[in-house]
């Protein structure tokens, strides 16, 4: 892998520390977010038609409602700026306080991976309605596992480098990890060049991440959060990984989940074996359409992101040049 590969291995064990240039500057806006009345937002979304449900790692559920609002007044409209509303239930453990907060703290963050936070709606004091920009292409998950049409594999790397680049940019204003935010649930695709997106909600409900309560399941969760219940940056790598593995294995990755999980040295060295064909793991719906070189290089930086000793893992940072390096691989 030439000039990419060496300093991966020169620079072990790798020192967690933000990015000194952010990818994108963080700008504070001269504006607060936008205040939605609940009557304009039944409207804009035909009185809250559904769009989509995700249920997260911890239990939770999430809806999601798709409307439309005029590009400049934000009034409801029937063709117009497509939102996505996310519901966000008010209660002890969460109060509407601190809801508000996290609101507040993300209208300072902008980036082109990350999904923009347009303005809010609380006017009951117990249900806080949250608007985001609208993708139009659905979440990764849908692409990946649904019945959308097999994505190329040029499409595939470009999605694993919108979301390299928000998770490294994430990392570099931020000293903690994403914990659950790192979901293919929560990477939403735009409609027309496939630039992902990640659905940034700052996490501040107490983390459910304790060997108790953990789904204990490999491929789904980072070795140290189930032996010692932490999670750091490095986690995020190792969760980076494996959506890396879905997005090379495609419709093949439940049957080459199985296989890990029966596999006893699952989570020794990395979540793929030192000896592996690519073959067997590549989603066949690609058949032979796609640069084996880059295929292989791309099984590679999969096994450094999921190494068990975290110390081992690259930063963020080294796995976005990793996949700007794939990316020209033509052969």
């Amino acid at each position: 892998m030439g000039n990419i590969v060496k300093p991966f291995k020169q620079q072990q064990p790798f020192a967690y520390q933000p990015l000194t240039v952010p990818l994108i500057s963080v700008e504070a806006q001269n504006e607060d977010l936008r205040v939605f009345r609940f009557t304009d937002l039944k409207k804009a979304t035909k009185n809250f038609r559904q769009d989509r449900v995700e249920t997260c790692e911890d239990g939770s559920v999430r809806k999601y409602y798709r409307g439309y609002v005029h590009k400049t007044t934000f009034a409801p409209s029937r063709n117009g700026k497509g939102i996505a509303v996310s519901v966000m239930e008010c209660d002890s453990v969460c109060p509407l306080q601190d809801w508000m907060a996290r609101a507040r703290s993300l209208q300072h963050i902008s980036h082109p991976n990350l999904v923009k936070l347009l303005g809010y709606c609380c006017e009951d004091n117990k249900t806080l309605f949250l608007v985001f920009e609208y993708s139009h292409k659905g979440s990764l998950d849908s692409h990946i596992f649904g019945k959308e049409d097999a994505l190329p594999w040029v499409i595939r790397v470009k999605i694993a480098i919108g979301i390299a680049q928000g998770v490294a940019f994430l990392h570099s204003i931020n000293k903690f990890p994403l914990n659950q935010e790192l979901q293919k649930h929560n990477i939403m695709l735009e409609e027309v060049h496939y630039n992902a997106k990640l659905f940034y909600l700052e996490s501040i409900k107490p983390s459910l991440m304790t060997v108790g309560q953990v789904m204990v399941i490999p491929g789904y969760v980072s070795p140290e959060c189930v032996m010692a219940a932490h999670m750091g940056m490095e986690s995020d790598v190792y969760l980076f990984g494996l959506i890396l593995l879905e997005l090379l294995s495609g419709s093949n990755h439940r049957k080459l989940l199985i296989k890990i999980m029966q596999s006893s040295d699952v989570w020794n060295t990395s979540i793929l074996p030192d000896h592996y064909m690519i073959e067997e793991i590549i989603d066949p719906r690609l058949g032979t359409d796609y640069p084996a070189n880059a295929a292989i290089q791309m099984g590679t930086l999969i096994q450094r992101c999921t190494k068990r000793d975290k110390k081992k893992r690259p930063l963020m940072q080294q796995v976005l040049d990793v996949l700007d390096y794939i990316s020209e691989i033509e052969d």
